[in-house]
């Protein structure tokens, strides 16, 4: 039996011995593989094979211009000041459903002289964010033994990066008051991925705490931390052993509010952006003073067009959009995707 998995973070060719014979990879490399025609004689099979590559892209009042020349970059987040655009190359080949699972080095952009360096040489990691400050980062980056590590660098490169200690744990992200969220893996796998919950600890590593009692799957989109940190939205098991989806989570013992599917809230710019899970354009919707969310209707969005009633809703096109300092200013991410049929032997 002969079919496509993607059991190693990209879809490649297995097969296995019928009925009960052990599994084995048959195509592996930069590529991915999708779909089989076996030949008659069983020798070969035809399968279309794809090579994917990303970029990210800066829109200001010139218009667009690529800001990643090598590599595959993504994970944009500009500093509090929209004076640089920080994101994460990757060297492998990209997945492009899966690309915040791929270890990159932190790049800084200057964004008025169009320079990037990175923020520590030949470090690489998953996930990043920068203090409301913006004077520190906080990575995410396997040890040794594979565990995920939180780090912490300077934004100006005055110091070498060190590690929060007695900690692990991953997709970082700073609270208001210097705090550092993050997830810890508690929870054993699942057909939407690992559970675990989320945690703070002060840079210097102590004040660890549970904040959330819910479990969550996914932790590590930008800005999901509210200006006042009491709410954190997250991809989570909906109440009542539900299906996961996208939710805005109170600190303050409050109900979860569903985001409808796979939506995300993210905080920039003064108000909010929204995006649905798979579409090519997000929303930004302006906050009013002392208001953390806007009007979200009983079970989240189902559409684009629900988002877009919402008063004061500004369209922008593009995808994994982040905001900088202004709505006219923002980073978004472009994926594309090669395929060709190419006939394999069976070994």
């Amino acid at each position: 039996m002969y079919f496509t998995s993607n059991a190693v973070d990209a879809n490649h060719i297995w097969r296995q011995p019928f009925p009960d014979g052990k599994p084995e990879q048959i195509t592996a490399g930069p590529t991915e593989e999708e779909g089989i025609a076996m030949a008659p004689d069983g020798r070969s099979f035809v399968t279309a094979v794809s090579l994917q590559a990303a970029s990210l892209w800066l829109h200001d009042s010139s218009g667009d211009r690529q800001i990643s020349i090598e590599g595959n970059a993504g994970t944009p987040l500009f500093t509090p000041d929209g004076t640089k655009l920080l994101y994460r190359v990757v060297k492998e080949q990209p997945n492009e459903f899966a690309y915040y699972r791929d270890l990159g080095e932190v790049m800084v952009a200057e964004l008025k002289s169009g320079r990037s360096e990175p923020l520590v040489r030949g470090f690489r990691v998953r996930n990043f964010d920068i203090s409301r400050d913006g004077r520190q980062v906080v990575m995410e980056a396997p040890d040794g033994a594979g565990r995920s590590r939180l780090w912490l660098a300077p934004l100006d490169g005055s110091a070498r990066q060190w590690q929060v200690p007695n900690v692990e744990g991953g997709s970082p992200h700073f609270g208001p008051h210097g705090e550092i969220f993050f997830r810890h893996n508690e929870g054993a796998s699942t057909a939407a991925g690992s559970l675990g919950f989320i945690y703070s600890v002060l840079p210097d590593g102590t004040g660890l705490r549970k904040v959330l009692e819910q479990p969550v799957n996914e932790f590590h989109f930008p800005n999901v931390i509210s200006p006042d940190g009491r709410w954190i939205s997250a991809w989570g098991p909906l109440p009542g052993n539900g299906p996961a989806a996208g939710q805005v989570f109170s600190l303050d013992g409050k109900p979860p509010i569903s985001l409808g599917g796979s939506g995300g809230v993210s905080w920039e710019a003064g108000g909010v952006l929204l995006a649905l899970s798979g579409s090519t354009q997000a929303f930004n919707v302006p906050l009013a003073t002392g208001q953390a969310l806007p009007q979200i209707p009983a079970g989240g969005f189902h559409s684009d067009e629900e988002i877009a009633r919402l008063t004061g809703a500004r369209r922008i096109e593009g995808r994994l959009i982040t905001l900088g300092p202004s709505p006219d200013i923002y980073a978004s991410y472009r994926g594309n995707t090669q395929r060709n049929l190419y006939r394999i032997p069976v070994p």
